[in-house]
């Protein structure tokens, strides 16, 4: 079976992610570490201030809080065993963060969902961020199905 002692896994707390990470223990097993990385997409923060929604600040926080809400929530159901597992959120691209993260952290391999939360007229339109990733990583890429 292929393992890798370190694994990246951005999420977006879909079942398809959640089936990323599922992969990501088995493989990081017995006692590898695993990255969670969640990107709180700057463009969806931007068309929420033009929306009137908030400020900048204020909706930046609101999702920091639900990830970190959703991160609780998705560990719930998941034995990790003696894999080490770090959360981390930042703010971005999807796509850009998750190629950066992985080359500033030096991990050699990403293990992602092949399906988010994206809506199906973006993807036909510009790619999933599954894809960009894929065409942009320098280290394996192993995309999980639903």
């Amino acid at each position: 079976m292929l393992t890798s002692p370190e694994v990246l896994v951005p999420v977006d707390f879909s079942p398809c992610s959640v089936n990323a990470l599922r992969v990501a223990i088995g493989m990081a097993a017995p006692e590898g570490d695993v990255t969670l990385l969640h990107v709180i997409n700057q463009e969806f923060i931007d068309d929420a201030v033009a929306a009137s929604l908030g400020t900048s600040e204020e909706i930046r926080n609101r999702l920091r809080e639900h990830a970190e809400a959703s991160f609780s929530s998705m560990l719930e159901g998941i034995d990790s065993g003696q894999v080490n597992i770090e959360k981390m959120i930042v703010i971005g691209l999807p796509f850009v963060e998750i190629l950066k993260i992985a080359r500033d952290l030096d991990l050699p391999m990403i293990i992602m969902g092949v399906r988010g939360r994206s809506t199906p007229p973006e993807e036909l339109l510009f790619g999933s961020t599954a894809e960009k990733v894929l065409r942009g990583s320098r280290v394996p890429v192993l995309c999980v199905p639903f």
